[in-house]
């Protein structure tokens, strides 16, 4: 909440809200993670952490990687808390029970202002089912360096990581899944859209339109910003943050991303996320792209694996 004030009082100072919104959506560091896990802990789990640099985009970005886990269950119970919210995910799995043997990779894209130790639990569901898994700092985020590219930017660098994977066989490069949460799913299908390797796109809550999903979030999480900062500043905000990224407002909409392509999609959303509705997808539903909806799942709790998504997963996923 400091942070978002002094946002306010940075508003008054240089006499431009808009401004304001952009140095704070281009400075903002990543949420700190160590509540929800350690880095012994995560090392205990089997997760690696490895950098990776791309040379021709200019920028290196820090990752997870860890193989299959051949426990006999999985679970977890984890209460999320976000715009006054809570949610509660639940996960319950024993390995007998599976519909199915499963092999395979899944990258996993988190989303604004969170990390690669934030997609930790739902890694830890698809090593169970057999994949192995690359867990990546998007740019600007976590331990990655580089400046923020919302999602749009970081599709070249994880495009290439996995090519730099495939080419060590560190990943077989068959069976290749991505997964993305909130911004993460608009790189998921940036990345998709320029490779033929992609089996499919399992999408968290994807993010709106980058200027609505920074409305939206501003009003679901933060409504004391959102009602002394007009929407048309929030709106110009979002879209100078663009402009200095060098990205196009266009460039942010993964609808017209999912309705051209051919690869499946897995989309899940919820009617009580308020940055990105279910309302907002619901009409992409066809032979391609499933939309399923998650009762009583708030934004930030759409990153984690639950029960229902768990059932829905084995079915859609290629043995």
């Amino acid at each position: 909440m400091t942070k978002l004030l002094s946002l306010v009082t940075l508003c008054v100072l240089i006499s431009s809200c808009s401004s304001g919104v952009a140095f704070f959506l281009e400075k903002s560091e990543s949420f700190p993670y160590e509540q929800i896990i350690t880095d012994g802990q995560i090392e205990d789990l089997g997760f690696n952490k490895n950098q990776f640099c791309s040379n021709s985009e200019g920028g290196c970005i820090s990752y997870f990687f860890a193989p299959p886990i051949t426990s006999k269950k999985l679970g977890y119970s984890i209460e999320v808390d976000s715009g006054n919210r809570t949610s509660q995910v639940e996960l319950a799995v024993q390995r007998g029970a599976l519909a199915n043997t499963y092999s395979g990779t899944i990258v996993l894209l988190h989303g604004f202002r969170v990390s690669k130790e934030f997609m930790i639990n739902s890694a830890l569901y698809f090593r169970f089912l057999g994949y192995e898994v690359v867990v990546p700092d998007l740019l600007g985020h976590g331990e990655s360096g580089g400046t923020k590219k919302y999602g749009v930017g970081d599709s070249a660098v994880v495009s290439n990581l996995i090519d730099d994977l495939i080419s060590k066989q560190t990943i077989s490069g068959e069976k290749l899944y991505l997964l993305g949460s909130s911004m993460g799913a608009l790189t998921a299908a940036r990345v998709s859209s320029n490779r033929e390797d992609i089996r499919g796109l399992i999408l968290q809550a994807p993010m709106p339109q980058f200027d609505t999903a920074v409305y939206n979030y501003s009003r679901a999480n933060h409504r004391l910003v959102g009602n002394l900062i007009s929407e048309e500043q929030i709106r110009k905000g979002a879209l100078l943050a663009l402009e200095n990224a060098n990205i196009q407002l266009e460039d942010t909409r993964i609808e017209p991303l999912l309705v051209a392509s051919d690869t499946p999609v897995l989309l899940f959303s919820s009617p009580a996320d308020l940055v990105s509705p279910y309302d907002n997808f619901k009409a992409l539903n066809d032979h391609t792209i499933k939309v399923i909806a998650l009762a009583d799942r708030n934004h930030a709790s759409m990153a984690v694996i639950g029960q229902t998504e768990h059932q829905i997963l084995q079915s859609w996923l290629v043995p």
